[in-house]
């Protein structure tokens, strides 16, 4: 488990100190971060239920709100986010983050560490997918020998070999769904009134 002086280092390093507002949602992170959890942004700002935090690790995109009886945890795995969209106003931005269940919209004063967090999340999530689609390509192209399990049917006198990930060891037998679909992301300025 962290404790809330590691965390606190790290948000310090990153250069996010919260003294007064978000404390609460600090107190609850140290508790929910792993040990090789790394917090890579941080910042305060309101969604559709009210004040939270919206902080992103080198694992996920974390929102966490926290108030007197009431708890709100949102874990958002890279490899399940969709599309994105970013506005920025004269006071505040916005971000919607979209997945295949849910579309969050997530609203900031502070525009440059909102900014931060949505390019930090799409490089995560095009890292996800490259992976992923390495890791598709990968056997492919060396024709790994198959498992004698497994019998590749004959279509035209050419055995189809495909992606044989499920003979492999530590291999998940079907891939993730949501790394096939592509991200979107727009960006809309308003027009600034002089």
């Amino acid at each position: 488990m962290v404790t809330l002086s590691q965390v606190e280092e790290q948000l310090k390093k990153i250069g996010c100190n919260f003294r007064f507002w978000g404390r609460p949602e600090i107190r609850e992170l140290a508790t929910i971060l792993l040990q090789d959890e790394i917090i890579e942004g941080a910042v305060n700002g309101q969604y559709e239920n009210g004040f939270a935090l919206l902080c992103i690790t080198n694992h996920r995109l974390l929102l966490i709100d926290k108030k007197p009886m009431f708890l709100t945890l949102e874990d958002i795995r890279f490899d399940m986010i969709t599309e994105m969209d970013y506005s920025a106003r004269l006071l505040d931005s916005t971000v919607h983050i979209i997945t295949p269940s849910r579309k969050l919209s997530f609203s900031s004063w502070s525009q440059h560490r909102l900014r931060q967090i949505m390019h930090l999340t799409q490089q995560k999530v095009m890292e996800a997918r490259q992976h992923y689609m390495m890791q598709q390509f990968q056997p492919a192209q060396q024709t790994p020998a198959l498992s004698p399990e497994y019998s590749a049917p004959m279509v035209g006198g050419l055995a189809i070999q495909g992606n044989n990930s499920f003979g492999q060891i530590g291999m998940a037998p079907y891939p993730n769904p949501y790394t096939k679909t592509p991200i979107l992301m727009r960006r809309r300025r308003y027009p600034k009134f002089y």
